[in-house]
C-alpha cells in the first residue's frame, strides 16, 4: 500500500496565521527527571497547518466540528494542479466527475514555504463554489492557508462553499501529488463546540488496498 501523506508537519518553525495563537509543544513530566512517564503539552489555533474548517467558524448558525458526518472526509478524492493562477476558475477542473470523485483537491505550489505567512494567495473564482456542488462536489482541498484571501473580512468563498454544502479542507501538502485520483482519509477530530479541527491528511494511491 502506497501513502502519500498531505499533511504539514507541526512545530514552533510552521508560521501561524498573523495574531493567531501558535503552535507549541513541551513535556510537563519527564522519564530522565524522575516521572514514571513522559507527558505532553499542546497549545495551538484551531487552524494550524493542515487543517478542516466547520460551518460554524464562518456562520454562528452553521454546524459545529464535532457534529460534522465523516462521510466526505473518507473515499475517492481527484488531485487537480492550478499553478500561477491568481483566480481559479472552473477550466482547472477540466474533466470533472463529482458524481465519481466527490473530493477535489487543488495544488497550487503557490506558497510551499510554511515557515513564512503568505500575504497573497490563489482563490476559487466566484462562480466556482455553486458549480462544483453542482457537480456533485461535497468537499475541496487546497495547498493554501484559506479559501478566502488573507486580508478578507467577509470570507465570501467560505460562505459560497457552505452555501453548495461543500466541506473545507485546507493547508494541504501536495507537492508529492501527482493530479489524478486517490483514496482521501482526512478525519478532524471529534472537538466539542468547535470551529474546526487539524487534521492528518492522506491520500492512498487507487488500487492499492487499505
Amino acid at each position: 500500500m502506497k501513502i502519500i501523506d498531505i499533511s504539514h508537519s507541526l512545530s514552533k518553525s510552521l508560521a501561524p496565521w498573523p495574531g493567531d495563537t501558535p503552535f507549541d509543544f513541551g513535556l510537563v513530566a519527564r522519564l530522565r527527571e524522575g516521572a514514571s512517564c513522559n507527558v505532553g503539552k499542546l497549545t495551538c489555533s484551531i487552524h494550524t497547518g493542515t487543517h478542516v474548517d466547520a460551518p460554524y467558524h464562518f456562520d454562528e448558525a452553521g454546524s459545529k466540528i464535532d457534529a460534522l458526518p465523516l462521510e466526505p472526509f473518507i473515499g475517492c478524492a481527484r488531485v487537480f494542479v492550478a499553478h500561477g493562477r491568481d483566480i481559479i476558475g472552473r477550466e482547472v477542473f477540466a474533466g470533472l466527475d463529482g458524481r465519481a470523485t466527490p473530493r477535489v483537491l487543488l495544488r497550487t505550489n503557490a506558497c510551499d514555504d510554511k515557515s513564512v505567512f503568505p500575504e497573497r494567495i490563489p482563490t476559487l473564482a466566484a462562480d466556482v463554489p455553486a458549480w462544483l456542488g453542482a457537480q456533485g462536489v461535497r468537499l475541496i482541498g487546497l495547498d493554501v492557508p484559506s479559501v478566502d484571501q488573507i486580508d478578507s473580512k467577509t470570507l465570501p468563498v467560505h460562505h459560497a462553499l457552505g452555501k453548495a454544502k461543500i466541506m473545507i479542507l485546507e493547508n494541504l501538502d501536495l507537492r508529492d501529488a501527482q493530479p489524478g485520483i486517490y483514496e482521501l482519509i482526512a478525519l478532524p477530530l471529534k472537538l466539542v463546540d468547535a470551529d474546526g479541527s487539524p487534521v492528518r491528511a492522506v491520500l492512498v494511491e487507487r488500487g492499492q488496498a487499505y
